[in-house]
């Protein structure tokens, strides 16, 4: 069998007021960001540019990603 090589992309993962660089496939999707994190997707907002990400949405190649942790609670 041919040795397949993946493609590789850098991007910056800023976390709790760390910033970390970080090398992942080109087919990373938010999703399997947080996964892979072990973050589940409906405690966090991931942020690009400003602009609030779905889970289904493609991370690309030198992106900076800003993951927040969703914050609740009071009373009703």
């Amino acid at each position: 069998m041919p040795n397949k090589k993946v493609k590789m992309m850098t991007i910056t993962i800023i976390y709790r007021r760390t910033e970390t660089q970080i090398e992942k496939p080109v087919d990373l999707t938010v999703s399997k960001l947080l996964n892979q994190m072990n973050l589940l997707p409906e405690a966090n907002l991931v942020i690009r540019k400003g602009e609030l990400l779905t889970e289904h949405e493609l991370i690309k190649d030198g992106d900076i990603i800003k993951i927040v942790p969703v914050i609740s609670g009071g009373q009703l």
